[in-house]
């Protein structure tokens, strides 16, 4: 349960995963969102944040301890990433006291190129069908 000292961390990651869609993700606890601007991806993650803190509040639990980190690769390209300043000012946007850390990827994580194509092979589309359909 939360006790009054409560203290988290956020590193969040952000990185071009389509040509104008940014994807924001928080790294301590796997969550994700997505903008057409950093800051918008940015903004909406810590939305989310704040909206998962309210939730386990309200259910005498503490603050995120249901999401496990993020996979290493995407630990790996925030070390690498470029810091964005502007990004510590908005921990006053979460409802406990936090750290937030954010920076810019130059790049799409191989993680992310992972599970895009473990997603397709799920739940492929008519374009896997007609790909499929091509090389018989």
């Amino acid at each position: 349960m939360e006790n009054q000292s409560t203290f988290l961390r956020v590193r969040i990651l952000v990185f071009e995963d389509l040509p104008g869609i940014w994807t924001a993700r928080a790294l301590e606890h796997d969550l994700l969102a997505e903008g057409r601007t950093i800051d918008s991806a940015v903004q909406a993650v810590l939305r989310i944040i704040r909206a998962h803190i309210d939730y386990d509040r309200r259910h005498n639990r503490d603050p995120l301890s249901s999401f496990r980190a993020a996979p290493q690769p995407y630990w790996n390209a925030f070390t690498r990433a470029t810091p964005l300043g502007w990004a510590s000012r908005l921990a006053g946007a979460l409802p406990i006291g936090a750290e937030v850390v954010a920076a810019v990827a130059m790049e799409r994580p191989r993680a992310a190129k992972a599970e895009e194509t473990l997603f397709r092979r799920a739940f492929p589309g008519p374009a896997a069908a007609a790909s499929r359909a091509a090389h018989l």
